[in-house]
């Protein structure tokens, strides 16, 4: 974590939104790409792990239609507290857009399976329910599949809000974040496929 906000400053520079204007997204999505990353620089500046920014494992066939926009700094600082975890590296991938949606995320590998396991039980407890709240300034709506969260985000311009469901995967030494943004409500098959490909990414790694 960060001490102090100048830290946080060099840690995170925010990208313009105009950068993402090529990539067709709406208005919403980009919002809700903009007010995470200030989520970001409010919550610290991350283990120092490496990390390689990858086009990710649902592009292509498995999500078509859908498209790749740079997400710079990511979500890794949404995990769940790892503080004494040792984490060997940080895999992070560009966001997919596709209308009022966006689907963000990064694996984390650890030394060890019982660290990764650690870290995805400290994400079903309360208190990263409420670590979440905090930084996204919304409240808990519902859980989702297995270890997960599901927010409602009041916009960071105009009125209204958003859902935010926010997915904890553990398999073997590896631990996949998930971020999913909509303006509407996540479609529930997409969602399971979404999360069926990333777990079996998890498991592969």
């Amino acid at each position: 974590m960060c001490p102090g906000k100048t830290q946080v400053t060099q840690c995170y520079k925010l990208s313009r939104p105009s950068t993402r204007g090529r990539s067709g997204a709406s208005n919403t999505v980009l919002q809700a790409l903009a007010m995470a990353l200030v989520v970001m620089a409010s919550v610290g500046c991350g283990d120092g792990s490496a990390s390689a920014v990858r086009q990710g494992p649902l592009s292509g066939p498995a999500l078509p239609g859908w498209t790749a926009v740079d997400d710079p700094p990511g979500i890794s600082e949404l995990a769940p507290d790892l503080s004494g975890l040792p984490v060997t590296g940080r895999d992070d991938a560009k966001a997919l857009v596709e209308h009022g949606d966006a689907i963000r995320t990064t694996t984390f590998t650890f030394a060890t399976a019982k660290d990764a396991a650690e870290a995805q039980k400290r994400g079903a407890g309360d208190d990263y329910q409420r670590q979440l709240e905090r930084a996204f300034r919304g409240e808990t709506v519902g859980h989702g599949p297995g270890v997960g969260l599901r927010l409602s985000v009041p916009r960071p311009t105009g009125a209204g809000s958003d859902l935010v469901e926010v997915y904890v995967l553990a398999r073997g030494r590896r631990l996949t974040l998930v971020e999913l943004l909509s303006a509407r409500g996540f479609d529930a098959v997409l969602r399971d496929r979404v999360l069926r490909v990333l777990s079996r990414r998890t498991a592969g790694g």
